[in-house]
């Protein structure tokens, strides 16, 4: 609504979005969090970011093969014998 107020709203930009959105979704499994896992991520020094640290937490969880980031910084802390983390030009180089 904002963004048509203040005339910068264009559709076809969202409906690109969606189209490669879906794209994406049609290749992975969206996955969720416990309780644990949250206390988990909020309790991680390895993270300085917690919302990274949730996706992680929530990564482990679900026993996903990669998390990819387009901030591989954010997680060179972390076990890299428990999930690969991977950038989307990694992911779409070795998997597609």
């Amino acid at each position: 609504m904002e963004l048509k107020r203040q005339g910068i709203h264009r559709p076809e930009q969202t409906i690109k979005l969606r189209s490669t959105l879906n794209t994406i979704l049609s290749m992975v499994t969206s996955v969720g969090i416990t309780h644990k896992r949250l206390v988990q991520g909020v309790n991680d020094a390895n993270f300085d970011d917690i919302e990274d640290s949730f996706q992680y937490q929530s990564a482990l969880q679900s026993k996903c093969d990669a998390l990819v980031t387009i901030n591989l910084r954010d997680f060179e802390n972390v076990d890299a014998g428990k999930i690969e983390i991977m950038s989307p030009t990694e992911f779409v180089n070795k998997y597609l």
